[in-house]
């Protein structure tokens, strides 16, 4: 479900920098779940996915289009973990490196 919150504030960033006379291509989304990016690609149905909600539908339909790009980050490169998970200080200094952020 991340996915569909992360669709829905690119769009409206997206939209936002098209007011201001800029114009973009898709939007990349970075996502370290395959089984998210699978369900988001490729419609399909049994028994374990019967429960998948109706927003991942309209996220099909915006990566068809090419308005999103959704892509996989390693978990090694996934900056977000350092909001969501206990680190050790190599770990959360790599994540600092990935955000470009350096003490002074």
């Amino acid at each position: 479900m991340a996915v569909a919150e992360a669709t829905k504030e690119a769009l409206w960033l997206n939209g936002l920098v098209k007011e201001l006379g800029v114009e973009q291509g898709g939007v990349q989304l970075h996502c370290d779940s395959q089984s998210a990016i699978y369900l988001a690609k490729n419609q399909v149905y049994h028994a374990r996915t019967k429960h998948i909600d109706v927003r991942y539908h309209k996220i099909r339909e915006l990566i068809a289009s090419g308005e999103i790009i959704l892509l996989k980050v390693h978990t090694s490169e996934n900056a977000a973990d350092m909001l969501t998970k206990p680190l050790t200080v190599d770990k959360f200094n790599h994540c600092f490196d990935l955000l470009n952020v350096y003490s002074c």
